[in-house]
């Protein structure tokens, strides 16, 4: 178990964060759909923001734990409705520049199989 602290919100940015960083890059259409997004789910970008500072000086091992218990966490606290709403946004999010990467496309396929949908 790490030491980062899940909320539904926390959980969405670390998922958020997952998919973004697929291709090494966050481009300036996935930072506005991810401000979109979380705009629209009375989010903030400032959680996002300090979610996004604190997974940064995670080593890479700690990360994927993070990732891996983010996954768990949504399968646990979220609805069936609100774990298609989170795939749904996430794949909005790889979408926005483009067709989501092959690296997208796993990590989407691993999610739809985490959460059974």
């Amino acid at each position: 178990m790490s030491s980062f602290s899940l909320t539904d919100e926390t959980a969405i940015d670390v998922l958020i964060f997952w998919i973004e960083s697929s291709d090494g890059t966050i481009s300036y259409s996935e930072q506005k759909a991810v401000q979109d997004v979380l705009s629209s789910m009375k989010y903030t970008m400032k959680t996002f923001n300090q979610t996004i500072s604190h997974l940064g000086a995670l080593s890479t091992e700690h990360l994927k734990e993070v990732e891996a218990e983010a996954i768990q966490y949504v399968k646990k606290h979220f609805s069936d409705e609100g774990k298609r709403l989170t795939y749904q946004l996430l794949y909005s999010v790889a979408s926005s520049d483009g067709t989501p990467s092959t690296e997208e496309k796993k990590k989407l396929e691993h999610l739809q199989n985490e959460l059974g949908l």
